[in-house]
Formats: structure tokens, C-alpha cells, sequence
């Protein structure tokens, strides 16, 4: 399953939160369908209330690669779970899963990385997700290492701005 790192896969962590669960079942079937074509490791949580995602991300330190948001959800919207997210997970792709095409653009600036129309979804959220999926498997263990006076040290390749 996927690119071995010293012997081991790499399990890619995924959450789904929308909040009609219909919608979360079919995003759950679709990206479980996908990756596992393209033989990618993954695990997958889903949430109907993104306050239960944001407490797991903020209050419990649950990590995510890739996190699949409906935009229109009551209580806390899929567009204010980035913001206060990043601190916690600074590298995660967010992928947003909506009807709502008003919003594409205040999308593009909270850094997504990819917004997917309801429509056509089994398409289009497959290749949205296959895309980020091996994105995160590129970027895994991708680091610089360095021997200083003490220790070795391990810088990632995103981290390295001059050399």
C-alpha cells in the first residue's frame, strides 16, 4: 500500500464532518473507494458536529492529514474551522465538500486545498482527494538531516529556505 518508508506504510489520517449524515456516509464510501484503488493506507473518523472535530483537534491533539468540511453547518461553520485549526495542524489539506459555490473565493484565501461543488461529486471528490492523498505521501519523510556539536537533526525540505 503506498510508497514503504523504513518498512512501513504510511497510514494517511482523514476526518469527514458534515452535518446530515447521509452526506458523511457518501464521502466516507467515496474516499474509502479511491484510496484504496490507488492502494494508499488510510484511517478515517467522521463527525456530524464540527465542535466535536474542533474538540478533538484542539482539546484531545488529534491529528489529521486531510480533513473533508461541509461549509454550511450550524454552530461553527466549515469556514471557521481553518482558522482555528492552523496553530494545531499547520500542514493539514482541507477539502471542502458543499453546494455552496459562493464561497470559492474567501476559500482560496484560508488556503484549501481543494473546494469541491456537491455536484458531479463521485468524480470530482475522488480526484480531489486521490490528489491530496498523494501530496501527503510525497511530502512524508522528506527531510535534511544535520549533525551538530550534540545531535543529529531532521529539518523538513518545507522547512529549508536557504542552504
Amino acid at each position: 500500500m503506498g510508497a514503504e518508508r523504513n518498512g512501513v506504510t504510511p497510514v494517511i489520517k482523514i476526518a469527514i464532518c458534515d452535518d446530515e449524515e447521509r452526506a458523511v456516509a457518501w464521502h466516507e464510501k467515496i474516499v474509502k473507494d479511491c484510496l484504496q484503488v490507488c492502494s494508499i493506507g488510510f484511517e478515517i473518523e467522521t463527525y456530524t458536529q464540527s465542535r466535536n472535530l474542533l474538540y478533538d483537534i484542539i482539546d484531545d491533539g488529534f491529528f489529521y492529514d486531510l480533513i473533508l468540511l461541509d461549509i454550511e453547518m450550524p454552530g461553527i461553520s466549515g469556514m471557521e474551522i481553518p482558522q482555528q485549526i492552523k496553530e494545531f495542524l499547520p500542514n493539514v489539506k482541507i477539502i471542502f465538500v458543499t453546494s455552496h459555490t459562493e464561497y470559492a473565493i474567501d476559500a482560496f484565501e484560508l488556503s484549501i486545498f481543494r473546494y469541491v461543488p456537491k455536484d458531479n461529486l463521485e468524480i470530482k471528490l475522488a480526484a480531489a482527494v486521490t490528489d491530496a492523498a498523494k501530496l501527503i505521501e510525497l511530502e512524508a519523510g522528506q527531510e535534511y538531516t544535520i549533525q551538530t556539536a550534540n545531535r543529529m537533526e531532521k529539518i523538513p525540505y518545507k522547512d529549508i529556505f536557504y542552504i
